[in-house]
C-alpha cells in the first residue's frame, strides 16, 4: 500500500506540473481555412488572392478548376486531404507503410508524395495528386481502398516503442528532441490502429544531473504524438499502466526507464535498478512501453481490399 501511495503521489505531482496543450478554437473564415490547407499541402501559406489560390490547389489536386461557392470548394479540398476513409493523408500513410513499413507523417503532403514517388518509382510523377496517389495504392496494395472500420482506442492503451535517440542526464539538455518508433502494431478489435514503424518525436522537458550527497540524475520526456493509420495524432505518455508493465520487462534497463521517465528517481518498485548518485543513461535502441493519454475515435484497418 505504501508503494501504491508513493506512485500515486508521484503521478499526481507530474500531472499537476506538466504543461497542458491548449487547442485553439477553429475559425470558419474561408481565408483562415484555406491557409491551414496550404500549410498542410505545401508547408506554408501561398501568395495571391483567395480565389486564385483555391483554383491553384484544385488544379494541383483534381487537375481542373472546380465549380460552386468558394466555401464549398474549400470544404471539398479539405475532405480530400483529411477525409476519414479516403483522404490524402490516410492514403499516403498506407502507401508509405506498405512500401517501407514506416510511418512518418511529419512532412507537407506534396513533399511527402514526391519523396515516396522518388523512392518507389524513381522520380516524382506528373498529373493531379488524385491520380498519383491512386496509382501508388494500386502498385502497392492492388486497390485504392483497404478494409477499415471505426474503432475506439481506450485511454491508457499500451504502446511498445523503441528509443532511437540516446538520453543521458549528464549530457542531455532541456529542449532536445528524442526520436522513437512504435515496435508492435497496436490493435483494437483485431484491426491495426497504430502500425509498427510509426515514428514520433519527443522532447526533453527536464534534466537533473547526478550530484553530491547521493542525488540521482533525472530525465523527463514529453513523448508528443505518433500518427495512426488514418492520420490522427495519438498522444503518448508514461503513466501508471505503462510503469507497471515496464516493471515486468526481462531487462533491468526496461524497469529503470519507467522510473526515470515517470518518477524521476528510485522509489519503491524500481528502486533496485538505480545506484544512488549516478546519472541516468538510456541507450538508443532501448524498448519499453508508453500508453495513450486520451481516448480516440479512429479507423482500424485489416490490410486487405475492402469488400
Amino acid at each position: 500500500m505504501k508503494l501504491r501511495a508513493a506512485v500515486s503521489c508521484a503521478l499526481a505531482l507530474i500531472l499537476l506540473t506538466s504543461p497542458v496543450t491548449v487547442i485553439a478554437q477553429s475559425t470558419t473564415s474561408p481565408l483562415a481555412v484555406l491557409t491551414e490547407l496550404e500549410r498542410a499541402l505545401f508547408g506554408e501559406e501561398q501568395p495571391g488572392a483567395l480565389l486564385a489560390r483555391v483554383q491553384a490547389i484544385e488544379i494541383e489536386i483534381f487537375g481542373a478548376v472546380q465549380t460552386g461557392p468558394v466555401m464549398t470548394r474549400i470544404d471539398r479540398i479539405n475532405e480530400f486531404l483529411s477525409g476519414s476513409s479516403s483522404g490524402l493523408k490516410l492514403l499516403l500513410n498506407l502507401v508509405e507503410w506498405g512500401f517501407m513499413e514506416k510511418l512518418t507523417g511529419n512532412e507537407p503532403l506534396v513533399a511527402r508524395l514526391e519523396r515516396i514517388e522518388l523512392e518507389f518509382i524513381g522520380e516524382p510523377q506528373p498529373g493531379p495528386i488524385t491520380d498519383r496517389v491512386n496509382q501508388l495504392m494500386m502498385y502497392i496494395w492492388g486497390t485504392t481502398k483497404l478494409d477499415s472500420a471505426p474503432v475506439k482506442v481506450p485511454a491508457a492503451t499500451l504502446v511498445e516503442i523503441q528509443i532511437l535517440t540516446g538520453v543521458d542526464s549528464a549530457t542531455s539538455q532541456v529542449g532536445e528532441l528524442v526520436k522513437y518508433q512504435v515496435v508492435s502494431d497496436v490493435l483494437v478489435d483485431g484491426r491495426i490502429v497504430i502500425p509498427r514503424g510509426a515514428q514520433g518525436v519527443g522532447k526533453i522537458t527536464e534534466v537533473v544531473k547526478a550530484g553530491h550527497l547521493g542525488k540521482s540524475g533525472r530525465v523527463e520526456i514529453d513523448f508528443g504524438t505518433v500518427p495512426a493509420f488514418d492520420g490522427k495524432n495519438i498522444r503518448l505518455r508514461v503513466a501508471e499502466k505503462a510503469l507497471e508493465r515496464n516493471s515486468r520487462l526481462d531487462l533491468a534497463a526496461g524497469a529503470s526507464i519507467a522510473g526515470v521517465l515517470l518518477l524521476g528517481g528510485p522509489i519503491g518498485l524500481v528502486g533496485g535498478y538505480f545506484v544512488t548518485g549516478q546519472d541516468v543513461k538510456i541507450e538508443a535502441g532501448s524498448k519499453f512501453f508508453v500508453e495513450t493519454e486520451f481516448e480516440y475515435q479512429t479507423l482500424g484497418f485489416r490490410l486487405v481490399p475492402a469488400n
